[in-house]
């Protein structure tokens, strides 16, 4: 973890601090970069003559403060509705420890000032958008969601859930289920059968909004470049669940995260 703590310890002043905050990007959620230079999470950065994203990126963190990293959990929202106000994934977080902020949290919650909805736009914390679409909407999921994006947006990151908290999961919907939640894999070209429709459906839009998102594909991230693993989609390695079958790129990636679970239990 040192490439993430190493920017929360060491001054951007410094020379340790500048080498770690050149490395973070390379963990960086694309989204949370989004949020920052367009204030858009689905929306890229357009680069011109004047200014290129690369450099635009670097000046974002070359003196950045970080006191919070997290994930978003893109498969509890429905794309194109939802996809400005996402809740954080309640299973990875790292936190300066503080007792102002834990003071300031706790304040928040006895507010009371959370309003029912699920239009992502008036509901949710003091009527931001991060409301009952977003499980757990009141709690970590919700609150923290609000507190990093509305409130501590400059010093809270987002990371790349495929580095950090990777489940395997597919970046985009599929067509197999009308439900745009339902977080089905993508399927492998040899089992296609155009005959069957239970092995004839394909992927669809982006589940972060945005256009192409295969830099967020866990099911296809390369393990060796993870630094935490999250089971909660493959389920319990000392059950191999499915390993009875191979339909999509999700089975070969929950096996490798299972040895891998074996490797250090």
């Amino acid at each position: 973890f040192d490439e993430i703590f190493n920017v929360m310890h060491f001054p951007a002043n410094t020379h340790e601090g500048m080498d770690a905050r050149e490395k973070i990007l390379e963990v960086v959620a694309p989204t949370y970069i989004n949020r920052r230079l367009t204030g858009n999470p689905s929306k890229s950065f357009q680069s011109d003559a004047a200014h290129s994203k690369e450099a635009a990126v670097a000046e974002l963190f070359r003196n950045i403060t970080v006191d919070a990293y997290f994930t978003k959990d893109y498969n509890m929202i429905i794309p194109g509705q939802q996809n400005q106000k996402v809740g954080v994934q309640g299973g990875f977080l790292v936190v300066r420890p503080s007792s102002e902020t834990y003071t300031h949290l706790l304040q928040l919650v006895y507010s009371g000032e959370f309003y029912g909805g699920f239009d992502a736009k008036t509901s949710g914390w003091f009527k931001s958008g991060y409301g009952k679409h977003i499980w757990g909407a009141m709690t970590i999921q919700g609150l923290m969601a609000y507190y990093f994006d509305v409130e501590q947006l400059h010093h809270s990151v987002e990371l790349n859930k495929c580095r950090y908290n990777n489940i395997a999961d597919n970046a985009r919907t599929s067509s197999f289920a009308k439900n745009p939640k339902f977080p089905r894999c993508t399927l492998l070209p040899f089992v296609r059968n155009p005959s069957n429709t239970r092995y004839n459906f394909d992927d669809r839009v982006c589940r972060d909004g945005r256009e192409t998102c295969d830099d967020t594909d866990c099911q296809r991230f390369p393990l060796k470049k993870a630094r935490v693993l999250h089971y909660t989609y493959c389920k319990n390695p000392w059950n191999c669940n499915g390993c009875e079958y191979l339909e999509t790129y999700k089975e070969p990636t929950c096996y490798e995260m299972s040895r891998e679970w074996f490797k250090v239990r």
